[in-house]
């Protein structure tokens, strides 16, 4: 728990669980520079108030202002094929434009579409059960979703712990009599493939995603801390729960795969922080477990298949319901780890401004799971020095990288006090390192300027 893996090659492994993450947050961004001469700024909060937003007294920036103040850091060749988008969520007001209308691969920048079907679809306090049902001398233990479960310690879900399965053994124990049992472990709620389509080689062994499955425990890591995930998280998950067992003094004769019966009863169960926390805990740390179990179960939620195609027909449809722009729009998974994505960035525009403006109040926890520059989540080693350091605490934006894909969304706090929603997606970029570079500065020009000029 609250271990995060190093990075590997391009890719960032998916964090564990943090506990009390709003208080992480705020913890955090004590680090974060205050107003002083040479960063005279407030830094934004990190939960965005709508009634600012709306009601906002500072100076309005015009398109001409802020098209002189990233004119220089968009004018670079390193940026390969690019759209940028600037809004002023105040006015609705789009104050920058470059290739909008042009779909782009977005990387893990689509996690902020699966956030939103999630809340919409299956509800910001819904939770994620993992159950045990017998039937006679036969348990199962069933899986319902949850990424975050942990091995133990995980602490009160309501309060940013996790649920365990220590903790769910320890319950089982409790309701079993005293004799041996058979042990069953039951990933049947996602169906179809445990991969995505163009998903890159080897995830599982770099650590860039487990097999997508109803049942795992600790990320399917090979044990904890580690990078590579197993290839059967199902199974991992069973046999740590035999452990569990053991200790809690159930004897398990035998663990195998299969469904529980018809006629079992639930004897035992755990379930998740709300969606609302794991939508937080998917963008601040771009968990690509989390991203595709959420995106399964909005296809299931919305009867088109709990697997990837039935996750993708979904989360597309709830994007449109929810009003959004869908033109070039392609899902194909929920965690952007596919090249076959492709999103444009006035889809985001729209969104971040509605979060902004708190136009449907179900959406907030995308504003509160926004990495926060220089202080949390994938930001956290970002905008630390050099030109991009002004950005730091006023920069709140989702990441992305692919091979040759970079992407940042989100909003910033400008020199003036005003809030801006900002989108960049670059594609066919040489180099990953420059380019990372690049975006971070043009969030930066946006911090630093009034741009009412």
């Amino acid at each position: 728990m609250g271990t995060r893996a190093p990075l590997t090659g391009q890719y960032r492994a998916a964090a564990y669980a943090v506990p009390g993450l709003v208080l992480a947050l705020v913890a955090v961004l004590s680090l974060v520079p205050t107003a002083s001469a040479a960063n005279p700024i407030p830094p934004a909060g990190p939960v965005l108030n709508p009634t600012t937003v709306v009601g906002s007294k500072a100076p309005a920036p015009t398109p001409g202002g802020v098209q002189k103040a990233t004119a220089r850091v968009l004018a670079s060749s390193a940026l390969g094929a690019y759209s940028a988008l600037v809004i002023d969520p105040a006015t609705d007001q789009v104050l920058l434009e470059v290739n909008a209308n042009k779909p782009r691969i977005p990387a893990s920048t689509i996690k902020l579409l699966t956030a939103a079907a999630a809340l919409e679809v299956l509800g910001p306090r819904t939770r994620l059960a993992t159950k045990v049902m017998r039937d006679g001398n036969t348990i199962t233990l069933v899986g319902g979703g949850d990424t975050s479960l942990v091995r133990a310690r995980g602490g009160d879900p309501l309060t940013g712990g996790a649920a365990s399965l220590k903790a769910l053994a320890e319950l089982t124990a409790a309701a079993l009599p005293d004799q041996p049992v058979q042990l069953k472990y039951d990933d049947s709620l996602f169906t179809g493939p445990t991969t995505g389509p163009n998903w890159p080689k080897q995830a599982a062994r770099f650590g860039i995603a487990a097999p997508v499955s109803a049942l795992m425990v600790g990320e399917g890591r090979v044990r904890p801390g580690a990078i590579s995930r197993v290839s059967d998280p199902a199974r991992q998950a069973g046999e740590v729960f035999a452990d569990y067992l053991g200790r809690a003094g159930v004897e398990v004769t035998k663990t195998t795969a299969g469904k529980a019966a018809s006629g079992a009863t639930e004897i035992a169960r755990v379930e998740s922080p709300p969606v609302a926390d794991l939508v937080e805990q998917l963008l601040t740390d771009s968990n690509n477990d989390m991203g595709e179990s959420l995106a399964h179960l909005v296809g299931g939620a919305s009867g088109a298949g709990t697997s990837f195609a039935g996750g993708a027909k979904a989360v597309t449809a709830a994007i449109k319901k929810l009003g959004l722009p869908t033109a070039g729009l392609v899902i194909v998974d929920g965690s952007g780890l596919s090249s076959s994505d492709r999103v444009r960035v006035d889809t985001y525009g729209a969104l971040l401004a509605e979060v902004a403006r708190n136009t449907n109040p179900v959406l907030s926890a995308i504003g509160s799971g926004l990495p926060i520059a220089g202080a949390t989540g994938t930001l956290a080693d970002r905008f630390l020095t050099g030109p991009t350091a002004r950005g730091a605490g006023y920069v709140h934006a989702k990441t992305g990288s692919l091979t040759g894909v970079i992407g940042l969304t989100g909003t910033v706090k400008d020199a003036d006090g005003r809030i801006l929603v900002f989108a960049i997606l670059a594609n066919n970029v040489k180099s990953l390192i420059a380019v990372r570079q690049s975006v971070d500065l043009f969030a930066t020009k946006l911090a630093k300027c009034g741009c009412t000029g």
